[in-house]
């Protein structure tokens, strides 16, 4: 589903943050990307949606090519996608509903059809009494359940979320851990998660990609001809010295 090459990326300051990344991650497959803040793992997740063009590499969604090309638009009509924002992504002149529900009109569905997914999101999430406010109306943990609920109503075949848990109360967290199990558990579903510590999906079977905020060197256990050091790295791809940098396959703690 996800096939990167050779990616190298900047944080908005123009510090390098990733250099020589290669990854696979196959049709049905969990990912889980991991780290302290200011590794990299949003910008990656952006630059995997096509909303933010890297300094280089190949990046191929379903085998269409993102990078170097027209990002998210090469998308377009070819792959259902979704993608929750660790903050924000919300338009705050339409209601939650109308939030969850203008991706669903965009893709041409009849008005039934779009009532009937953004209803089911919106019911699932705990979002209807609150449905018909805008953002600044409602709490950030609904702010961020709308944003899960408009990825729910896609019923995406790639799902990218960014903290998902992050800011949550116990029962809220629940609840975002009960779909974030479900996506995983869909064989039709490609789940990629971005969390700052991996203890936070308790029992999520994923691959799990570390990444470094600072430039450690490792040697890691299978080193590859490579050109380029890698500052993260993926097991389906040769091992490289690196600042990340481990692979491996587990559920998480």
């Amino acid at each position: 589903m996800i096939q990167i090459r050779g990616l190298e990326f900047d944080s908005p300051e123009g510090r390098l943050l990733m250099e020589g990344l290669d990854l696979d991650v196959r049709r049905g497959a969990t990912l889980l990307v991991s780290g302290a803040s200011g590794s990299g793992k949003s910008r990656l997740l952006k630059v995997m949606a096509g909303t933010e063009r890297p300094r280089r590499g190949e990046v191929r969604i379903a085998g269409h090519l993102v990078w170097p090309g027209d990002g998210a638009l090469s998308l377009a009509g070819r792959v259902r996608m979704g993608f929750a924002f660790a903050a924000g992504g919300l338009l705050s002149n339409l209601s939650l509903e109308d939030n969850v529900a203008l991706p669903l009109r965009f893709l041409g569905l009849p008005p039934a059809e779009v009532a009937r997914r953004a209803g089911a999101a919106l019911e699932r999430l705990g979002l209807q009494p609150v449905a018909k406010l805008r953002p600044h109306a409602v709490s950030g943990s609904a702010r961020k359940h709308a944003n899960l609920a408009r990825v729910l109503a896609l019923e995406p075949e790639l799902v990218l979320l960014d903290e998902p848990l992050e800011g949550l109360d116990a029962a809220d967290r629940a609840l975002t851990q009960e779909l974030i199990q479900a996506w995983a558990g869909d064989p039709a579903c490609t789940l990629v998660v971005a969390s700052e510590e991996a203890q936070a999906l308790p029992g999520l079977e994923a691959d799990h990609l570390q990444l470094a905020p600072a430039p450690v060197p490792l040697e890691c256990p299978r080193p590859s001809k490579s050109r380029t050091p890698a500052w993260g790295s993926s097991s389906s791809w040769p091992w490289r010295s690196s600042w990340a940098c481990w692979w491996r396959r587990t559920p998480a703690p």
